[in-house]
């Protein structure tokens, strides 16, 4: 895969759950899922910590959007991150301006052209302080 922008490095870099290739490529000046960028990465790095301890070492990717007529983001482009041998999944909206990633946020009601996925292996990017 050749990395032309910004946003298929930060791409790549979620394939490989690699949150520090991440946390260096996105803009520190911006919020990410309406958190702070470090709030965010942290938050990240819960989530890629879930794929890794299901054995996962790479995560698939599939384009696809959001599919909730009751979001503001209905249709919104993004995608689904597959865990290789898990069969766990992240469905995120990516927002892209110019080869640049501006936002990504978790989505619940994600459309995407995946195999068959089980609603009990959905991974979270947790944007509550505390977990309960």
């Amino acid at each position: 895969m050749k990395l032309e922008t910004q946003a298929d490095a930060v791409l790549h870099f979620f394939q490989k759950l690699d949150v520090d290739m991440i946390n260096e490529l996105l803009d520190s000046d911006r919020t990410y899922s309406d958190l702070d960028k470090a709030v965010f990465i942290q938050k990240l790095g819960v989530a890629f910590h879930q794929f890794l301890e299901a054995g996962d070492d790479q995560l698939k990717l599939y384009s696809g959007k959001c599919d909730s007529e009751e979001c503001d983001s209905c249709g919104c482009s993004g995608f689904s991150f597959l865990g290789n041998r898990s069969g766990n999944f992240m469905d995120l909206v990516v927002k892209i301006e110019e080869g640049r990633i501006t936002d990504i946020y978790d989505c619940s009601d994600f459309k995407a052209d995946t195999p068959e996925r089980k609603f009990d292996k959905r991974v979270k990017i947790d944007r509550l302080e505390f977990p309960f």
